[in-house]
């Protein structure tokens, strides 16, 4: 026999769940049917139209009908559905405590064959909880505890759902807390016309337990030996005889085991009763052995990257423990670097990068001890590798090492991380000049030499998207902090500290539409704290770039903000800025000096100390094949600084905002995404080089308009150049032309 409660709360519960559904199949349109323009609740103050609409059949066209005409979703007024969603709202406002609401309709017409629905909602005065009693814990330490911060407290609306989750809070924490057998009564008294509700929880405790024998059984796959000892499976189940029970941590012995990825079945049940004579409870882990090896392989392509491939090997058990050895390989720059070449017309993006013409690779060696650690992780790692930002800068790491602690509570993850490693950072000539003043050959040789580099870091990151691939609602948050200096193993010209930011948003518009937004903030000082610490400068491989299909799309890969700039050709100005002259002329003082609006500019990216971008995004359902295809629109703002520098500053004015358009295709390795942006802009002013070649000395020469760094010639011929800096006078001309102002890009998933 089902109280009338606790009927109440099951047909509030099959209502809402059958709503749905049924609008699933209600929504239907035929020849005679009327559409639902607009849908309308008017009245309700305790609960948002979304939560109503979201229980109800009636539902209006999506955005994109309503508004193209021709588009999307068409929905109409089930006339039979229409009455019960009356029922449905009633229902829901009873169980929550409005028992004098009232619901009415009006449906209004739009026009031919359109409809404004609008439910008219008198929700009244709620009965409220007046006196609320739990008997029963008298017995129980710190029993006050057990009682804090319930679904339901006096004063607060007489809500059924809420009066059960209350009893199962009491009854969970119970049961946490040693008392195995704990259960818990509920009664109430509600007066109408006083508009209140009595309500007493009666709880029945039993003994307190704590654990007894623990009873291992384990399964291994047929006609293979066991793989992991009783002694490693206990290790990472700690759960021991003498141990207060508490059903959580019984559950996490279940995570725990599924954590190291070695059994296909764990099962974790406690006895039935508690033993009377020592208060003691038996439990027994059941378990069946998988596989103790993966290995997996991939092979992509990307623009950046031209072809790559992945190998991974997976041990389960190194030394018959429950420790994990993972091997990763993983190879790039396939078809356009040496020695696999031969593929450069299908990849020219990754041709064009200074650093495609070795491949790039990581070997990494990880083993995780998963045994005798229920918060933290424990992994070290041993690596080599080379990896390349675009145009950047090149990143050679012969070996390296890694000890990491990461941590997982639910949907919120910390890692620390202590990272050391000898290598070295080559960067473009240009780009060593402009940024860190090393201009002659001696100088950029002395900087791309291996030094050491040991980094700690923390990280933190909380996501509550319901898919992580292509999110419709939650956020997702990460932060990260990076540093560097003689405390960590650091040489002194590697001494930094790194501050990233990343929080995005989304939020469904209607059942077709998700807008997204997402904020990215960076920062690198020096070890002052300072980005005015002239005594520092950023490695290339730590400094913020911006631009690309995952920041501002406007913009190439790494191309916004701060560059410098080698023209392919410049001109020998004399000092009265007339064109001519020789360098081997001693009587003719001459510059050599680049034009705007030369034909041939390859861009070097020099990254900064600062970084800001913003993006808003919103998502829609194509209106056909709406599971295949999804239309974007966007706009991304931000921009890249190198702030402590003269004329570098962090104002509105400096931002730039481009807009664009784009569409997802989804496929089995997710979406392939091509997005199209505006950009007007002309880009940044910056230094201008010329890189000799070898033949000719192999001297970087400053080119920029309006320098003065006299040009001389040797008797053997050779020029040099005199020193000094280089002004960031150099500025490309802008396109004019608003095709040629588009930036296409192609990628895999969604921009965040």
């Amino acid at each position: 026999m089902i109280s009338a409660p606790r009927a109440l709360c099951v047909m509030a519960a099959l209502l809402s769940i059958a709503a749905p559904t049924a609008r699933a199949q209600a929504g239907i349109c035929g020849a005679a049917s009327v559409e639902v323009g607009r849908l309308e609740f008017d009245g309700n103050r305790s609960f948002p139209a979304a939560t109503l609409e979201a229980g109800i059949v009636t539902a209006p066209s999506s955005w994109a009908r309503r508004t193209l005409k021709v588009l999307g979703t068409r929905r109409c007024l089930d006339r039979q559905a229409f009455p019960l969603d009356v029922a449905r709202l009633l229902k829901w406002y009873r169980v929550h405590g409005y028992r004098e609401a009232t619901v009415d309709t009006v449906v209004t017409a739009m026009g031919p064959g359109r409809v404004a629905v609008r439910f008219l909602i008198r929700e009244g005065e709620p009965v409220r909880v007046r006196d609320f009693f739990v008997d029963g814990l008298d017995s129980v330490p710190n029993n006050q505890a057990l009682l804090r911060d319930l679904p339901l407290s006096r004063g607060e609306p007489f809500d059924t759902i809420s009066m059960y989750a209350a009893r199962d809070t009491i009854v969970r924490r119970l049961r946490n807390t040693g008392y195995p057998d704990a259960e818990a009564f509920v009664g109430y008294d509600t007066h109408t016309l006083d508009r209140r509700a009595d309500l007493s929880f009666k709880v029945a405790v039993g003994p307190r337990a704590r654990i007894g024998a623990v009873d291992l059984r384990v399964t291994p796959l047929p006609g293979v030996p066991r793989g992991i000892t009783d002694e490693a499976i206990r290790r990472v189940a700690r759960v021991s005889p003498g141990d207060l029970y508490a059903e959580r941590d019984l559950e996490a012995v279940k995570r725990a085991l599924y954590r190291t990825e070695a059994f296909n079945f764990v099962r974790v049940t406690p006895d039935s009763v508690v033993n009377p004579r020592d208060s003691t409870i038996g439990v027994r882990l059941e378990l069946t052995e998988g596989q103790m090896h993966a290995v997996r392989t991939g092979l992509g392509w990307g623009t950046l990257d031209c072809f790559r491939a992945s190998a991974d090997l997976t041990k389960f058990n190194l030394l018959k423990g429950a420790t994990r050895l993972d091997v990763r390989t993983r190879v790039s720059k396939l078809g356009v670097g040496e020695p696999v070449t031969g593929l450069e017309n299908l990849c020219p993006q990754a041709k064009s990068d200074a650093y495609s013409g070795d491949l790039n690779y990581t070997v990494n060696a990880t083993v995780t001890a998963l045994a005798g650690w229920r918060d933290f992780l424990p992994s070290v790692s041993v690596f080599s590798e080379r990896r390349s930002e675009y145009n950047a800068y090149l990143r050679t790491t012969p070996v390296g090492g890694n000890v990491n602690f990461t941590r997982a509570l639910g949907r919120l993850s910390q890692s620390l991380s202590y990272t050391v490693e000898y290598g070295r950072t080559q960067a473009q000539p240009a780009l060593l000049c402009a940024v860190f003043n090393a201009c002659t050959q001696a100088d950029q040789a002395s900087f791309n030499n291996f030094r050491r580099l040991g980094v700690a870091s923390v990280s933190l990151s909380r996501e509550t998207g319901d898919s992580p691939e292509n999110p419709t609602r939650g956020s997702a948050v990460r932060l990260e902090l990076r540093t560097a200096g003689r405390y960590t193993g650091a040489e002194d010209s590697l001494r930094f500290n790194k501050f990233l930011a990343d929080g995005a948003i989304y939020y469904p518009l209607s059942s077709d539409i998700i807008l997204a937004a997402r904020i990215r903030i960076g920062a690198v000082v020096g070890p002052s704290l300072s980005f005015s610490d002239a005594a520092f400068s950023v490695p290339p491989q730590e400094r913020l770039f911006g631009g690309g299909p995952t920041t501002v799309r406007g913009f190439r890969q790494n191309e916004l903000g701060p560059a410098v700039y080698i023209p392919s050709a410049y001109d020998t100005v004399r000092a009265n800025g007339t064109r001519g002259g020789s360098p081997a002329n001693a009587a003719d003082t001459v510059y050599f000096r680049a034009r705007a609006d030369s034909t041939s500019i390859r861009t070097v990216p020099t990254g900064g100390n600062a970084l800001v971008v913003a993006n808003l995004e919103a998502r829609i359902r194509s209106p056909f094949y709406p599971e295949l295809i999804q239309w974007t629109a966007f706009a991304d703002l931000g921009q890249v600084w190198n702030r402590g520098t003269p004329g570098s500053t962090l104002a509105f004015k400096s931002f730039v905002l481009t807009p664009g358009l784009g569409v997802r295709i989804s496929t089995l390795i997710g979406f392939i995404r091509m997005d199209v942006a505006h950009n007007p802009y002309q880009r940044a002013s910056g230094a201008a080089y010329f890189d000799a070649p070898l033949s000719q000395g192999g001297a970087l020469f400053c080119v920029s308009p309006g320098n003065t760094l006299r040009v001389t010639a040797n008797k053997s011929g050779q020029l040099s150049q005199a020193a000094g800096s280089c002004p960031a006078a150099f500025q490309p001309s802008r396109e004019s032309s608003f095709f040629r102002q588009l930036t296409l890009n192609f990628s895999i998933g969604q921009a965040f």
